[in-house]
């Protein structure tokens, strides 16, 4: 083949190349951004939705602590302590049981909710210091965890 031949050829194969794989190119970034906005999403949900049950888990016990039950009924007690219980639940399911974080955090809302002891009757097995204490290690562990899955929304992980 003389050179002229050799750089035709050279050539027709190279627009071959680039008309083939052009598109698979193409698909295969549109597929990976695809990914990557779902992900990012989804990740931005679960913050979103972790940071609205911490805060209102919070607030709930706060209000219990600071409210006089003896002239509510045990009703109006055993639906906060239901609602806490649900939260509780629901954080703990969005947690990862392998980062000693999420652990922690599962771990003191649990200690959070034994703080409210009994009933209205039993108003007096509350504690309401140790409840001050935990949520004081409770908010900024929380933080720390959402910020570093912001982190991660923001990097496109």
């Amino acid at each position: 083949m003389s050179t002229p031949e050799t750089i035709a050829v050279i050539s027709s194969v190279t627009a071959l190349l680039a008309v083939l794989l052009g598109p698979l190119v193409s698909l295969w970034a549109a597929q990976r951004q695809s990914r990557v906005t779902v992900l990012s999403a989804n990740r931005q949900t679960w913050i979103n939705t972790l940071r609205d049950l911490i805060a209102e888990y919070i607030s709930i016990t706060g209000l219990m602590h600071a409210g006089d039950w003896s002239s509510r009924t045990e009703i109006e007690f055993d639906q906060k302590m239901e609602r806490l219980a649900l939260l509780s639940a629901k954080v703990r399911l969005m947690l990862n049981p392998k980062e000693e974080d999420h652990q922690r955090l599962g771990q003191l809302l649990g200690d959070l909710l034994l703080t409210m002891g009994g009933r209205a009757a039993a108003g007096d097995k509350r504690d309401a210091q140790r409840a001050r204490t935990l949520v004081e290690e409770l908010v900024p562990l929380s933080q720390s965890i959402l910020k570093r899955e912001w982190v991660r929304v923001k990097r496109v992980e």
